[in-house]
């Protein structure tokens, strides 16, 4: 704007000049008395100078308007609630997440920091900023915890107003909790084969153990090496899923085959566990991971197995787009349904034991899910059976 402003500034000058010295002449040349003479030359230079103004206001207050929905959608367009407070600590600029957090109208634009904030910690800030200090404290608003960082607005060496910088911290605080409590369960599920495995070898190792009794003791350890190195697997998985890593084996997979694959597998697990496997499918294509499918299969009905009752059954159907697994196990309480996907979430924990789960399973499904977008139904009923179906979006 400086640019053009000048570059008009001397059109103005050289014109003014142009029509001074015409005016000049002009009263010369008609003989005009001086005083008339002055007359005619001041108002022209007072003429040009209105010009001038007229201009210069008009296209500065063109420039700010401009600049000021720039600087608008530029503040709206941040992940965080920024508002800023000018030198008469009124509202200056304020974005919509700001507006959402602190509760304030439409027309926030020009009103004052007390009428703007009622927070004394907040107010408080603001004040320290005022002076030049920058500080930085937690909020909470409207069920939201907010961190906020005030700074002083410097510009050409002096403090021209304060800045508000408010980050949600809800989200962060979900994960935080939610690291603590799976680092907390891994350590424990991660200690309990262990101790299991120290114990026994160490009474096989010392000659405590009788000699009767070491191949029992032999057996524990190779069943709670296979539960540690399972549980080891499905961290690993989880971790996997939880970066999002590409896949770079995408390709067209028929869920009836990856059923059928899965089932073959699972037949040892079923006989143990007295459970019939049944299979009544259709072809389902979807393009993805085949192992991560069969992550997602084997880990449904593996889980169905486990908390069947003996004699009973898993069916696996496909149908449209939708995959289910129903069994005629023992169910799961209203209560529980909800959580039955979370990590380690364990409806009966004394079963888990014995069924030798471990508690990742249908964590490692829901992931799998989401990564393919698909919706996860549950039914069950205490008892009877469970019923978890996956259907899939159209390709």
């Amino acid at each position: 704007m400086d640019k053009r402003f000048r570059s008009f500034a001397f059109i103005v000058y050289v014109i003014a000049l142009a029509l001074t010295a015409t005016v000049s002449a002009a009263s010369v040349m008609l003989g005009l008395p001086h005083v008339w003479m002055l007359a005619a030359v001041g108002g022209t230079v007072l003429l040009c100078a209105a010009c001038l103004y007229f201009f210069s206001s008009s296209l500065m207050k063109a420039e700010k308007e401009y600049h000021g929905a720039d600087y608008a959608a530029m503040i709206d367009s941040i992940t965080a609630g920024i508002i800023v407070f000018d030198g008469n600590s009124r509202v200056y600029t304020v974005s919509e997440d700001a507006r959402g957090y602190l509760g304030l109208p439409d027309n926030a634009i020009g009103i004052y920091k007390t009428d703007a904030i009622t927070d004394e910690e907040l107010l408080r800030c603001i004040s320290l900023a005022e002076k030049g200090e920058s500080s930085l404290t937690e909020f909470t608003c409207r069920s939201k915890t907010l961190r906020v960082l005030v700074d002083p607005v410097i510009f050409s060496g002096q403090i021209v107003g304060t800045m508000m910088l408010l980050l949600d911290m809800g989200e962060q605080l979900t994960l935080r909790r939610m690291r603590r409590e799976f680092t907390a369960n891994v350590s424990h599920e991660l200690k309990t084969p262990l101790t299991s495995i120290s114990g026994y070898a160490e009474m096989i190792a010392t000659g405590l153990a009788d000699p009767k009794d070491v191949p029992g003791f032999a057996a524990r350890i190779q069943k709670e090496s296979k539960r540690l190195l399972a549980l080891i697997g499905d961290i690993i998985r989880l971790s996997s899923l939880d970066e999002g890593a590409p896949e770079s084996d995408s390709e067209e997979v028929d869920l009836a085959q990856v059923a059928d694959e899965c089932r073959d597998v699972l037949l040892k697990s079923a006989e143990d566990h007295s459970v019939d496997l049944i299979l009544d499918t259709e072809e389902l294509i979807v393009n993805g991971s085949r192992s991560l499918l069969n992550e997602l299969i084997y880990n449904l009905m593996d889980n169905a197995i486990r908390y069947n009752k003996e004699g009973g059954s898993v069916t696996v159907k496909t149908r449209g787009r939708t995959l289910t697994v129903s069994d005629t196990g023992i169910g799961i309480p209203e209560e529980h349904r909800d959580h039955v996907f979370e990590r380690f979430y364990r409806v009966d924990k004394s079963r888990s034991k014995e069924t030798g789960g471990t508690g990742l399973g249908l964590a490692i499904v829901k992931h799998v899910a989401e990564r393919y977008g698909a919706a996860i139904g549950i039914e069950s009923e205490v008892g009877v059976g469970t019923s978890i179906s996956v259907e899939f979006p159209a390709d």
